[in-house]
């Protein structure tokens, strides 16, 4: 039986910043992962998945440089090679992170991690006890009961990003970020695309007027969407595979496609922990943690998508310090999620932080609303980048600023400026009479603020 101070279940974003802040504290910590160190973000994830996604926006614009008086791109991409590309990023990222940690002196342990009391944990073959467990095993798809869909077959982000050749047909179910961004992806690179989105918008979670200019977006990239529509069952075909849909009207409608990839959320990955034997609470969404991101267990914290709370790679890695913080070094740290930041990466992008529109007149406030269109920055129309708009969202009378909502180039960049102003409590008036320099997309965001004030 091993015996460490600390123990981290899960070596992905959160379990990685656990482990390097643990070291603060003590020589005695050990790792366990099932799969490579790294988890989702850097295999799975954001990281090839933004490798992907700059390919293809590098591949459209090679496609409109007569716009600059350029050479125009006539060869098409080989989307076999670009694979290759993204390979190459995430191999580079990847590599040596196992030995990164065993040369400071945690022991990593493989396999899956199952809790046999609350202290101890079993691995393979291996009992390991510890007097401080963190849990950051992360989540992983979701994949809807549709029928037929499991005997037809399906992908997920992870099976996707595999792909040798972009299918000739594709249809997505979910047009939430995962959906968006795979959709315009293989897109570009000539899969016929069509995204179902049962809710009444894609990027439910975004501000109605960004949902509705991207829904116009990916009609002029001939990205074929269908909202409100239910997936009700998937069949097989000599051909390939029937997506069958049913609308609001109660209307069916059957299309074939070549693969089906399923975008429809996440869950947390605690089936195999075994959470019973230790006592830890779990629901839906994940582990019950209170606002230090302790379980009900004493010596237990939680950290990152397994938690259900926020499933960002940046939140996950404050996550995982703060858990260690909490639980080694004796602090009583309660993040706040106040201001979050987000971005979607298609393209255009989306970024957005704080109240809606909408949230914002249903939680009271007087709301004011400043937007300025990139068709107007000198910048955008240079660099022909022109599609999109920056909207402010404030209070009435205070000016001061509620949330910010952005849709084109540089969006997931420009967001930046309406969160720290958010973060130190400035009006729409304190920024839109700073001075910025010209001409850049962040006049945008000055000229936003002015609209609103």
């Amino acid at each position: 039986m091993a015996k460490v101070d600390v123990l981290i279940i899960g070596a992905g974003t959160a379990g990685e910043y656990a482990a390097g802040t643990a070291k603060q504290y003590t020589d005695s910590i050990a790792m366990i992962e099932k799969g490579p160190v790294g988890g989702d973000c850097i295999f799975h994830a954001c990281i090839p998945t933004k490798a992907l996604v700059h390919a293809a926006r590098a591949y459209k614009k090679m496609k409109t440089t007569g716009f600059f008086g350029l050479p125009t791109l006539s060869n098409a991409a080989e989307y076999k090679k670009v694979k290759a590309f993204k390979d190459r990023i995430v191999s580079g990222i990847a590599t040596g992170r196992d030995e990164r940690w065993t040369r400071q002196g945690i022991q990593l342990f493989r396999g899956n991690a199952s809790f046999i009391s609350p202290n101890e944990v079993k691995v393979a073959d291996e009992v390991i006890k510890a007097d401080r467990i963190i849990i950051t095993t992360g989540s992983m798809p979701a994949v809807p009961p549709i029928p037929g869909l499991k005997e037809t077959g399906y992908i997920t982000n992870i099976e996707a990003l595999d792909l040798q050749h972009a299918p000739g047909r594709l249809a997505i179910i979910g047009g939430g970020p995962i959906g968006v961004e795979f959709a315009q992806v293989f897109s570009a690179f000539g899969s016929e695309v069509h995204i179902y989105e049962a809710l009444d918008r894609m990027l439910m979670g975004e501000d109605e007027e960004i949902s509705q200019a991207v829904l116009g977006f990916f009609e002029k990239q001939e990205i074929g969407v269908s909202i409100s529509v239910a997936v009700s069952g998937v069949e097989s075909t000599s051909c390939g595979k029937l997506i069958i849909t049913k609308s609001q009207d109660g209307k069916e409608k059957k299309t074939e496609y070549d693969n089906i990839l399923v975008a429809t959320g996440r869950r947390p990955a605690i089936e195999e922990l075994n959470l019973s034997a230790a006592g830890i609470e779990a629901g839906k969404k994940g582990i019950t943690v209170d606002p230090s991101l302790k379980t009900n267990v004493p010596h237990i914290w939680a950290a990152g998508d397994v938690t259900g709370t926020f499933l960002f790679t940046f939140v996950a890695g404050e996550q995982g310090k703060t858990a260690v913080m909490n639980a080694v070094g004796g602090k009583n740290i309660r993040l706040s999620y106040d201001v979050l930041p987000r971005a979607t990466f298609c393209d255009p992008e989306v970024a957005s932080v704080g109240l809606t529109e909408r949230q914002a007149m249903e939680k009271g406030y007087d709301v004011r609303v400043g937007k300025f269109d990139y068709a107007n920055l000198t910048r955008a129309i240079v660099s022909d980048e022109t599609d999109g708009f920056i909207k402010v969202v404030a209070e009435g009378g205070s000016g001061r600023i509620l949330g910010g909502h952005i849709v084109g180039i540089e969006a997931s960049s420009l967001i930046h400026e309406v969160a720290a102003a958010m973060a130190g409590g400035m009006s729409v008036s304190d920024i839109g009479s700073t001075l910025h320099a010209y001409p850049t997309l962040s006049e945008g965001v000055r000229y936003a603020c002015q609209a609103a004030m």
